[in-house]
């Protein structure tokens, strides 16, 4: 996991070169938001309104149950959420879109912390619960990687 700096929605270097366990410490400078990148086994279910789309709506409503029970998170920017998951499931996720109005973020891709509420995702860690099998189904029907034919 790793933390660094946004300005207008954009990482302020080349955060992929950033290694593992380095994160932004003391007080955000004006304008700026705080980028989290999980690592395996982290993941993040960003969820969001978004024109007509509305992912709350297209997540079954047994596994938002369990998400917002279970699983550590907080509001997004408008009205989304991001839900912080333990991925115990088998196969290899990919940091995509769904087009559903829910994205995942793995350790190749990033969400806006937010930094009003918890100062350091370190001190949340103890908080992300494993994933079920259930959900664990859910996830990998929406974002497994698929393998190559050929």
């Amino acid at each position: 996991m790793k933390s660094f700096l946004l300005l207008n929605k954009t990482p302020i270097l080349k955060w992929g070169n950033i290694p593992d366990e380095i994160y932004f410490e003391g007080d955000l400078p004006k304008g700026y938001n705080l980028a989290i990148s999980p690592s395996k086994p982290y993941i993040v279910l960003d969820i969001d309104i978004h024109d007509k789309i509305n992912g709350f709506l297209n997540i079954p409503k047994d596994i938002y149950k369990e998400l917002e029970n279970n699983h550590f998170s907080y509001s997004s920017k408008g009205e989304g959420k991001h839900f912080w998951i333990k991925y115990i499931g088998s196969k290899e996720l990919l940091n995509k879109t769904s087009g559903k109005g829910f994205d995942l973020r793995t350790d190749k891709g990033y969400v806006v912390w937010n930094h009003y509420l918890y100062k350091d995702i370190r001190e949340c860690l103890h908080l992300i619960q494993e994933s079920s099998n259930k959900l664990n189904n859910f996830l990998e029907l929406n974002f497994k990687k698929n393998k190559k034919m050929g």
